[in-house]
């Protein structure tokens, strides 16, 4: 065995221990639209200044840029830095509560994460005719996750935790 394979080899090892790809997530094109809800723009590290508190990422479980980087004191900051972390965030976030219907439409989608992500548990107080909505919604058509009608959720809708 040759230095270039030797270094070839190493490199796959290290790739194995790199940080999930959370751009290639099935949700990703969800947490598009969450962003775009929030912020109003497309960059997700816009979103991540407005919307994510270090708390919010510690309740996400605090991911890093890397599994080898450590949660120190600017593990945060580097995080909402990078893309791929922001995105796993919001993910892990939107569905630390289990499948929680917000909406009150017996299905947990990407309009239940939109809820969470603005107003974490306490998400079935409306969004729906709000500037979120909107932005959801053109988003939405946009990329082809479904959109938020006009009036979601029943007048005295609770969230509650969908049971399979």
């Amino acid at each position: 065995m040759n230095f270039h394979d030797v270094f070839v080899l190493a490199c796959l090892f290290v790739g194995l221990e790199a940080a999930e790809n959370w751009l290639n997530h099935p949700l990703y094109p969800c947490v598009q639209c969450l962003c775009h809800a929030r912020s109003g723009c497309w960059r997700r590290q816009n979103c991540a200044r407005y919307s994510i508190s270090e708390q919010y990422w510690r309740d996400a479980g605090a991911l890093t840029v890397s599994n080898e980087e450590n949660q120190d004191s600017d593990a945060f900051r580097r995080c909402m830095a990078n893309e791929n972390c922001i995105v796993g965030t919001i993910i892990n976030y939107t569905g630390r509560f289990g499948d929680l219907d917000c909406n009150c439409d017996n299905v947990f989608d990407c309009k239940d994460r939109l809820a969470i992500h603005l107003k974490g548990k306490n998400c079935d107080r409306p969004v729906y005719g709000s500037i979120y909505a909107s932005r959801f919604n053109h988003c939405a058509a946009r990329i082809g996750v479904q959109q938020m009608f006009s009036q979601e959720g029943e007048p005295n809708c609770e969230a509650k935790v969908m049971i399979y």
